[in-house]
């Protein structure tokens, strides 16, 4: 069963799946259609789950969970993963690449793979009050909480 994304609680469970580069009008319409699909008819233990989606700077697709409606399994996420694989195949941007960072430079937001932002760490282009999107974030209180934090605050900063 899926809900406005506001009206979900805080404590739900996240996922984000991040691009690097920005989703189009199209992408966007791609992804409301088949996330809205997919959440309308998700099922743990064949029991309806309480779910939303955000999409969120334009570049990162949220998906959340009530676990206090009916907690989610492996298998219901598993299902997840394969929305994601779908929605990445159609709008040809790969939404589970975990190697690459999005960071912000005042409004603007690029995307560089984790061995180039070591590099740019060691040469001064990037460093360690650059705001970068968390995306290890668990819970929707996070999310609106520490999405966006400096480097030297996540788990990024080993490498400061």
């Amino acid at each position: 069963m899926k809900v406005e994304f506001d009206k979900i609680p805080d404590e739900s469970r996240i996922w984000i799946y991040q691009s690097n580069h920005d989703f189009t009008e199209s992408d966007v319409n791609v992804i409301n259609s088949k996330s809205d699909l997919f959440l309308d008819n998700w099922m743990a233990h064949n029991k309806e789950l309480q779910a939303s989606f955000k999409i969120l700077n334009n570049r990162f697709l949220v998906i959340a969970v009530n676990e206090k409606f009916n907690p989610i399994g492996g298998c219901s996420i598993d299902y997840s993963i394969q929305l994601i694989k779908d929605i990445s195949n159609t709008i040809n941007k790969n939404l589970l690449d975990r190697l690459i960072v999005n960071y912000r430079i005042g409004p603007v937001i690029k995307s560089i793979t984790l061995r180039d932002l070591k590099n740019n760490l060691k040469n001064g282009s990037i460093s360690s009050e650059t705001v970068i999107f968390n995306t290890t974030v668990a819970t929707k209180k996070e999310l609106l909480n520490n999405f966006e934090i400096k480097l030297s605050s996540s788990w990024l900063s080993k490498f400061i």
